[in-house]
């Protein structure tokens, strides 16, 4: 037995057959589709709302990773008297040196630092590491009775970033100021340890090894400290003619700090400037860690 089954036909309009299919169409909903809306929405507000945080935790993150590189460059320029380092004319653009008897050095190719005329050039590594060796307790005078005057240096460099992207380094001062630059503050004192130990009852040093240990370490160790500022922003202030210029600085900052054995040596500006120059009056210092100093019996 054979069965047979049949569309069901319609007469269409015309009189014909029609056939009846099954046709469907598929497609979202409103509430598929506000709820996408809704997703894509929530999610540009988060990265929207995320990315500028993520942008200033990278900047200072590169800020920092600049701040390291230079300090440990510094620091080992300074320790070890690298006369030579010719480069740092490409960087440092003023080094400023002021102290409590009112008396100023400043030398650099910054706005009105040439104006003195004690200003010394900044053309090599002898003048700048010359500065910035500077001692924060410098001998001024010495009295009749043995007594010793000081003078309190603060000794203070505008830089531009050493390390760090290589599009930074403009030699044109017209794009030097889209660098990042920071303040750096120099301060070494002789490490001076009190040898209160090394004395006898009756007052007389000398015959203490152990003070003349600490002589020794007194007039041949020195604390060096680098102190680090940024970000440092330029602004100008008066007529567009001779305008003040004036740094203002960031909120961040980061010390560094070691020891250097060896003599702190003081010279001037000879063989860079004529020996009559008034200029070779401004002392310069540097570390000499070959050459220690005896102690004064």
């Amino acid at each position: 037995m054979q069965i047979t089954s049949k569309k069901p036909q319609i007469q269409d309009n015309q009189g014909g057959p029609e056939t009846k299919g099954q046709s469907s169409t598929s497609g979202f909903t409103m509430v598929e589709i506000a709820l996408s809306i809704a997703i894509v929405a929530f999610a540009m507000v988060a990265i929207i709302g995320i990315m500028p945080t993520g942008f200033e935790a990278q900047r200072l993150n590169r800020e920092e990773t600049i701040i390291n590189q230079d300090g440990t460059l510094f620091m080992e320029a300074i320790r070890s008297g690298a006369l030579g380092f010719d480069t740092l004319t490409n960087f440092v653009d003023s080094i400023t040196i002021s102290n409590h008897m009112g008396n100023l050095r400043s030398v650099g190719v910054a706005e009105r630092v040439n104006d003195f005329n004690q200003a010394v050039p900044l053309v090599n590594a002898h003048f700048i590491l010359g500065m910035l060796s500077t001692p924060h307790l410098e001998v001024v005078d010495v009295r009749r009775n043995g007594a010793v005057i000081y003078s309190t240096n603060e000794v203070s460099a505008m830089v531009r970033a050493i390390s760090g992207s290589a599009g930074e380094r403009f030699q044109v001062s017209d794009f030097q100021e889209n660098s990042f630059s920071y303040l750096l503050s120099t301060k070494i004192v002789p490490y001076l340890p009190s040898p209160t130990n090394s004395f006898h009852q009756n007052s007389v040093p000398i015959t203490t090894n152990r003070f003349s240990l600490a002589t020794n370490v007194a007039t041949n160790l020195y604390d060096v400290q680098l102190k680090f500022r940024w970000p440092v922003t330029k602004v100008q202030i008066g007529n567009s003619g001779r305008p003040d210029i004036q740094y203002r600085l960031g909120k961040y900052e980061k010390i560094f700090r070691t020891l250097v054995s060896g003599r702190l040596l003081s010279t001037n500006g000879v063989p860079f400037l004529r020996e009559n120059d008034s200029r070779n009056d401004v002392p310069l210092y540097y570390f000499n860690s070959k050459d220690y100093t005896p102690p004064a019996l």
